[in-house]
Parts: C-alpha cells; structure tokens; sequence
C-alpha cells in the first residue's frame, strides 16, 4: 500500500493532465471552426488530431485493464501491465505528437505550407536549384526520413524495456555482461511461439533495444555529416534544413549517451525520464527537418515537372558557382 500511495499522484495526475489537454485543444479547436478562422486544407488534420486523442485516452485504459487481477502479478509478485498494450499508449502518445507537431509547423509557415498553386515560394525555391541540388536535397530527405521512421522503432522498442523491466539487467556497456550477444539468455524456450523472446525476453529486448539506439545515432550523425559537407549542400539546403541536421545529429548522440548513462545506473526515475524525453527531442528534430525540407517533396516536384531554370541550371550547376549560389541563397530566405 505504501508504494502505491507514492505512485498515486502520477498516475492521477497523468490522467487528469492528458484529459486537460484535450480540452485546450477541442475548446479552441471549436473556437475557431465556429469563426471560421481553420486554414483552408486544415479541417480534416483538426478532426485526425482530436479522433487520435480520444483513441489515446482509450487505449491507455485498455492498457491499464492488463494490469488488473492477481493473474497479472508473474513472478514478482506485483501487479503489472501488458508491455504490448503498454507499448502501444507510447507509440500511439509519440504519433499524436507527431501529427500535432507537423501540423504545428505548416500553420506556422503559411502560405507556404501549400503546394498547390505554382507560384508558392516552394516551388520558386525548387525551381531555383540546379539538378545535382536537387538531387542531393532528394537524398538528404530520404535520409531524414529514414533516420525519422528508426527513432520512432526505438521509441517503442524501449516501451518493451519498460514494460519487461529490462533495464535493470545486463547493466554494463558495450558488453552485455561481458559477451556482445548473451545469445543463451535470448531464447526462452518456454516462450511458445519463439518470435515472443523479442517483445518478452529480458535479454533480447534490451540487445534489441541498444541495437536500434546505436543504429539510430550513427545514423543521425552519418545523415548530418553527408548532408553538411557534399559538395551541393552550400545551394540544396536551406538554412533551417542545415541547423535541423546539426541539431539532429547531436541531440542523437546526447540520446545515446543519455541512455548508456540510465543503464549503468540501474535505472533512476530522473535519467529514465530524461531519456524518455530526449527520444522526444530526436523526434522532434526528425520531424523539423523533414518538413523543412518541403520544397524537394514528391508533391512539389510532381507540380513542376522536375524542371528547374534554365537560368538557375546555368548558374548553379555550371561554372558560374558564385552568382548560382547567390540566386539559391535569396530563394531559401524567401521560404521561411
């Protein structure tokens, strides 16, 4: 009892705090709708956004129904919850954030968040680069995706850690108790079907766990170091793209270490709570930087038939390196 009663205030207030969410976003929401005040295309993402809170509150109680019954308590004899169900609140958490997040960004940035009429400064912007930019911005938003999509596995891959208490074992690095694959701890062979070892064994969870924070991070930096330092980046990326992957690829390392620091010291509240956030952070750096990066989407390159300039193509990826840099440059500043 006397640890539940240490617990009871977050867990009330974690319930009151997401129910007040929801109301400043309907309130305003209906504020606004009422005024007609919605930007044009924005309606259904407010109706997406405000359906995908509700269906959080919903699946947090379904998660919390795992944890009711004596049949929950397993060998430690506490009550716990199904770290699937725990995993999806936390993935289902990370995508309303997501969607609100890039929803967020393109109001910020109207009109340039529209793509559908040709003469929008993305588009000016795409047809100011020339194809080997083009190319190289390509590349670079596929990246970030890429790196944007990994962040969001390992977000719930650590669901899985949390909800296997999988963090409390194997606390050194880089070695898992002196071996790189505890491979006779990964499989449980009273785990039936085998592909369960991956979400409930101890072992492979937290190896799946490190494995994808790792591959994350050097990612991150792989995709910031080719970004920044191509030969093209100085007239493909704008200047909100070059310190979105600055930002990513350093909070991405932080994230790492902050993690490697949670497990080696078995786990305290306030680290544990540090690294949840900083998966935020990584995210969120992902995110800016996949939409900062608009004007190379396949939307505005499908409006403008791929071409650029006959001009800019001269200037930018001819000879002419100087003045194309300088027509590329008043481009980006006039995006944002």
């Amino acid at each position: 009892l006397d640890e539940f009663q240490y617990i009871y205030y977050w867990e009330w207030g974690h319930r009151m705090l997401g129910r007040f969410v929801g109301v400043c976003f309907a309130a305003p929401w209906a504020y606004f709708a009422m005024r007609g005040k919605i930007p044009p295309g924005y309606s259904n993402r407010m109706k997406l956004l405000f359906t995908m809170g509700g269906t959080q509150g919903l699946v947090g109680w379904w998660m919390v129904k795992s944890g009711l019954g004596e049949d929950r308590r397993g060998d430690r004899k506490e009550i716990r919850v199904s770290p699937y169900r725990l995993a999806a609140h936390l993935g289902m958490a990370f995508s309303t954030y997501s969607v609100l997040l890039w929803t967020g960004f393109g109001i910020l940035q109207l009109p340039n968040d529209t793509a559908k009429d040709a003469a929008t400064k993305l588009m000016e912007l795409s047809k100011s680069l020339s194809k080997s930019a083009v190319s190289h911005a390509k590349k670079v938003r596929g990246g970030a995706i890429a790196v944007t999509g990994l962040t969001a596995i390992t977000v719930v891959s650590g669901a899985f850690v949390a909800g296997n208490d999988a963090g409390n074992a194997y606390n050194t690095y880089p070695k898992m108790n002196d071996q790189w694959i505890p491979e006779e701890d990964m499989i449980d062979p009273d785990l039936v079907p085998v592909y369960r070892n991956a979400f409930e064994n101890t072992a492979m969870v937290q190896w799946n766990h490190r494995v994808l924070g790792t591959s994350t991070a050097v990612s991150a930096l792989a995709l910031t170091s080719l970004g920044l330092f191509h030969p093209s980046a100085r007239c493909a990326l704008t200047p909100q793209v070059t310190r979105g992957l600055t930002l990513l690829g350093g909070v991405a390392v932080g994230q790492m270490s902050l993690g490697i620091a949670t497990l080696l010291n078995y786990v305290p509240i306030g680290l544990a709570a540090a690294h949840q956030l900083g998966s935020l952070v990584v995210l969120s750096s992902g995110i800016y930087v996949v939409h900062s990066m608009r004007y190379v989407s396949p939307v505005v390159l499908r409006q403008i038939g791929s071409r650029v300039s006959t001009s800019a193509t001269s200037s930018i990826g001819g000879g002419g390196g100087g003045a194309g840099i300088g027509v590329a440059s008043k481009a980006m500043k006039k995006v944002f």
